[in-house]
């Protein structure tokens, strides 16, 4: 069976991983230690299914020295993986358009990447009407970050931080990104006035009150209920149909677009400093079950970025398990902010 010890060399074989954590100058004394791990779902009616996660990592993005970019790309659906695939290899080359066409403006920039990519999907020998993925990118110029976020997957930053002045130093964990989905008000009215309907399973089947009163925890707390509130269309019969997904916004997914499912993304600046220990880019199969705090707190035991991953993803996997009778894709990058080693010359 795939849960006893013997099936340990079936789950190594699902991961794929750094070899070695890398360095990364970043200028202004710091620098990044990252790595990053990928593990293949548990799904005992597929046992061939692909993984639908992806990740992009450029280092001297435009030749650029000190410029760095992150990605995590959760596909979904039949061509899923196709769809992740895509954006993953496509991202690098279309930013760079992006930013020959913006003269300078990264920002617009960079949110035009996802909605071209998205447009781009549209026209593939794969199917992005059902299928699509969401993403979530680091772009580092400098200690200057800029998370890009499309959907449910999530960035985290955990920074020293102390509530009073005679209290120690802790590493508090916080949102780097905000997950796209029903359980934000301002994204359930959004799509509301899409035209979109948005009910859990539970509420569709009838076993759960119809109400709108869902806890956006943003990763402070797990969600336990299994039963997360979903995006629907309604026809005139007043009959659901899909795409039933769970968040609001992905590259893909065009029968979604039409009840606000769409490519935009949001985006967060962050300048990281000293006091910054990791940033965290991770697929919601990491989220599902662990806190934003367990998941920093976690990698910080280690001394090693590949460590750290190796065990947030097995107890990301170890939870499904306890949870449900399968797991999700699981994707992660972490990087440590430490104080960059070279040499300083001059005064």
């Amino acid at each position: 069976m795939e849960r006893t010890v013997a099936s340990i060399t079936r789950i190594n074989a699902r991961i794929e991983c750094s070899d070695r954590s890398e360095w990364f100058a970043l200028g202004g004394g710091l620098g990044l230690r990252f790595a990053y791990l990928t593990q293949r779902g548990y799904y005992p009616d597929a046992l061939n299914k692909a993984n639908q996660d992806s990740y992009r990592i450029v280092r001297q993005f435009n030749g650029v020295a000190d410029q760095l970019l992150f990605g995590v790309f959760d596909g979904h659906g039949g061509d899923g993986d196709k769809v992740s695939g895509f954006v993953r290899d496509q991202f690098e080359r279309e930013l760079k358009r992006q930013l020959s066409i913006c003269s300078g403006d990264f920002e617009t920039a960079y949110a035009q990447t996802f909605l071209a990519l998205n447009r781009q999907a549209s026209k593939r020998h794969f199917d992005s009407v059902m299928s699509g993925t969401t993403a979530i990118c680091a772009f580092f110029h400098g200690t200057h970050l800029t998370i890009a976020n499309v959907g449910d997957s999530r960035a985290v930053v955990g920074s020293e931080h102390r509530a009073d002045s005679r209290d120690p130093l802790q590493v508090k964990a916080s949102l780097l990104s905000m997950d796209q989905t029903p359980f934000r008000k301002d994204e359930r009215e959004r799509i509301k006035a899409a035209g979109g309907t948005i009910m859990s399973a539970g509420q569709i089947e009838g076993f759960a009150p119809l109400h709108e009163e869902w806890n956006d925890n943003q990763g402070e707390a797990v969600d336990e209920t299994g039963d997360p509130p979903r995006v629907w269309a309604m026809f005139d019969d007043g009959s659901l149909q899909g795409p039933g997904c769970a968040f609001t916004r992905s590259i893909g997914d065009s029968w979604g677009e039409s009840v606000g499912v769409y490519a935009e993304p949001e985006l967060t600046v962050y300048e990281l400093s000293a006091r910054d220990k990791c940033v965290v880019l991770a697929s919601d199969g990491v989220w599902e079950f662990l806190t934003n705090q367990a998941v920093v707190d976690m990698l910080l035991k280690f001394d090693d970025p590949l460590d750290g991953c190796r065990a947030v993803v097995a107890e990301s996997y170890r939870l499904w398990l306890q949870y449900d009778t399968r797991t999700d894709d699981i994707t992660i990058i972490c990087a440590f902010v430490e104080a960059d080693p070279a040499p300083s010359f001059g005064l």
